[in-house]
Order: structure tokens, then sequence, then C-alpha cells
């Protein structure tokens, strides 16, 4: 015998900036991962949840999505989002992406531009595991 649960969680509906932003922020969580972790293992990456607060490398992880192509970036924050631990909008956010997807991307550069405006430090010293980094990216999200 199964019993059914109190409540069906579901997440109220949100602007698509909130969306995008979340999108963003789990991108620059899932790139920041990436290079705290260093390197893609045999048994594939797995984002540590412990970050997605507080992302490490998050400026490094800034400065590698503006050098990316756009559809990459668009990739990568989506692939961001959909690795968050649950937060109940996955599901909406996955109907987003087929009903409405051009609109999604369109707020995604939008909401990219204001965060890239925000920036402060794009000194050289970030660019380090530029090349290797930009790499992994591509391997990683194109693969899934």
């Amino acid at each position: 015998m199964t019993t059914q649960p109190f409540y069906e969680p579901r997440i109220l509906e949100m602007p698509l900036e909130k969306y995008a932003e979340i999108a963003i922020d789990g991108g620059l969580w899932f790139v920041g991962e990436l290079l705290a972790q260093g390197c893609l293992t045999k048994h594939g990456f797995v984002p540590d949840p412990r970050y997605v607060y507080k992302p490490r490398h998050q400026e490094t992880a800034m400065i590698q999505l503006r050098r990316v192509s756009e559809e990459l970036r668009h990739r990568v924050f989506i692939s961001g989002f959909l690795t968050l631990p649950d937060n109940g909008a996955q599901g909406t956010f996955q109907r987003l992406l087929v009903t409405h997807t051009e609109m999604l991307y369109e707020t995604f550069r939008l909401e990219w531009e204001i965060r890239t405006r925000r920036m402060i430090d794009v000194s050289p010293r970030h660019l380090l595991q530029a090349n290797v980094t930009t790499q992994m990216l591509h391997k990683l999200i194109l693969d899934r």
C-alpha cells in the first residue's frame, strides 16, 4: 500500500529573468567546480553541492564563460541549472526550454550582460588555465 504525500511540491511561477539568474548562478558554480577539481575523471564530473551558495573560483569562471561562444555559454547555464540540487524549478525550466527557448536565451543574454558589467577583477592571473578549462567545458557539455 502506497501513501500519497500530503502535498505536491510545486514552484510558484517566476519571471524569466529569475530563471536566467538561477541558471547563470548554476553555470558559474558548475564552471567553478570544474576549475576547482581540475580535471575530468574516468567516472565523470560531479560538482560538489556544498559550494552551490558560495561558488569557488567565481571570477575565473566568469572570465572563462566570457571567452566561450554564446551557444556553449547557454548550454553551460542550462547544465548548471539542471545540476543544482533539486529546487522544484527544474521541471518548469525544462518545459520553458521546449516552449520558450528563444525568450529564455534572450533573457540569458540580458542577464549575462548585467552580470558581466558588475564584474570588477579581470586581472591576467585568472587566465592561467584558460585554454585547458575551455577544452574541458567543450568536452563536458557537448558529451551530455
